[in-house]
């Protein structure tokens, strides 16, 4: 999985801003969120996001399982990822 050609990332303190220049769409999300799209940038797999998330916030990984992939599949349906 990679972000678009014409997507750009910002970290800001609150989150991350992703920016789809092309449509001119704008994505703004949480600190979480900002770690899997950090995680992403890097090319992991969801399946190796879910496994740092869960030891960074000390939860099991089915704990977040279904949110990573939902955040995931948004940015796939929204025309800023590619699978």
């Amino acid at each position: 999985m990679e972000f678009k050609k014409h997507v750009q990332v910002r970290k800001e303190k609150f989150g991350m801003v992703i920016f789809e220049t092309l449509k001119e769409k704008v994505f703004v999300t949480n600190s979480t969120g900002a770690d899997i799209v950090e995680r992403l940038k890097e090319k992991k797999t969801p399946d190796t996001i879910i496994t740092e998330l869960a030891l960074e916030y000390i939860t099991e990984p089915s704990a977040i399982v279904d949110d990573v992939n939902c955040f995931i599949e948004k940015l796939i349906q929204h025309e800023v990822l590619t699978k």
